[in-house]
């Protein structure tokens, strides 16, 4: 069975989450918060839940929320996990025959992405402290073997078969030519490819939008942890800073990149990290978020586009972009 905004109540009921009572009194409130997976947040009246199904009914779908049961299923019962248990939600419920998993839905937090602080500087070195520490504590071999990972395939994009792909929009399948007409994108792909060095758990997307801050504490929590895998940590950060970069590259009319600045600064400062393959990682990080856009799209159109020249430029001339982007040297 499939959720929906009308079925996700009959199956809440069946498994005694929601009673009857509740939607009688008018307590009973659902919302439909679907990205790449199925996602509803609900009201009992004395409690509220995420409920998040495979949006598709494929191995590969099925196997991330698979992955996310697990991971923090044992963060909030394992020893070796104990260092993810402040990062991550509580599951309530985990039904593999119907690849559905239920959250408490954490009160009082907002994504940082919609939160009037989201270019602080104090909220990314908040950001930078629980990465490196989820990075720094996660870092036992051993969790290779439970959550093995690989390369993003997006680092290998300029090799891809355009003409390969018929399960692809057609502007992702003009996309992938775009990137391969490009020898800039070849040469600095490769060299990140190579570049990538696996030490740790990693959450795999990283982004504002998986942040959630909470509004009394700034305590910072993360949620979608469908890409958990063993990899480089680099790639986490450089998500990151894609994602406050994006602001200005999406809507530069609405997003000075000046009042950016000190939050990307901030957070490569308390994160430590090694800068021109952050950047790096970041810069093909837009690339796959150009992908992702394109998704449904008969044709690269503007918001795609910029991604991709943003990227280019910061993969070919990176001393520009930490100059400009940064404003470091």
């Amino acid at each position: 069975m499939f959720l929906t905004d009308a079925t996700v109540l009959d199956y809440l009921h069946a498994r005694g989450f929601v009673g009857l009572d509740a939607v009688t009194s008018g307590q009973y409130a659902v919302r439909n918060l679907s990205r790449r997976n199925r996602n509803f947040r609900v009201s009992t009246g004395t409690t509220e839940l995420l409920v998040k199904q495979a949006r598709q009914w494929t191995v590969s779908g099925r196997t991330t929320i698979e992955r996310e049961a697990a991971l923090c299923r044992r963060a909030h019962l394992e020893n070796g996990f104990e260092p993810l248990r402040r990062l991550v939600p509580a599951p309530y419920s985990y039904d593999p025959g119907h690849s559905i998993l239920i959250f408490e839905f954490l009160p009082g937090r907002s994504a940082l992405f919609d939160s009037p602080h989201r270019f602080s500087p104090l909220a990314a070195r908040r950001v930078a402290a629980a990465m490196s520490g989820f990075h720094r504590d996660m870092a036992n071999p051993e969790f290779a073997k439970s959550f093995p990972g690989e390369r993003p395939g997006v680092l290998s994009i300029h090799r891809w078969d355009p003409e390969d792909a018929s399960d692809r929009s057609a502007g992702q399948r003009e996309f992938v030519r775009l990137v391969r007409r490009h020898a800039g994108f070849a040469d600095a792909l490769d060299a990140l490819r190579g570049a990538w060095s696996p030490s740790t758990l990693i959450h795999g997307d990283w982004k504002l939008e998986n942040c959630l801050i909470s509004d009394e504490s700034q305590e910072i929590h993360v949620i979608d942890w469908e890409l958990a895998a063993w990899g480089d940590p680099l790639w986490d950060a450089g998500t990151v800073l894609q994602s406050w970069w994006n602001f200005w590259v999406r809507r530069p009319e609405q997003h000075d990149l000046e009042a950016i600045r000190p939050a990307l600064r901030a957070f490569l400062d308390a994160y430590g990290a090694a800068v021109p393959r952050v950047v790096g990682f970041a810069a093909a990080r837009m690339l796959q978020s150009a992908w992702e856009a394109l998704q449904k799209s008969e044709q690269v159109y503007g918001e795609a586009a910029r991604l991709a020249q943003a990227s280019l430029h910061i993969l070919t001339k990176p001393d520009w972009a930490r100059e400009q982007l940064l404003g470091h040297d």
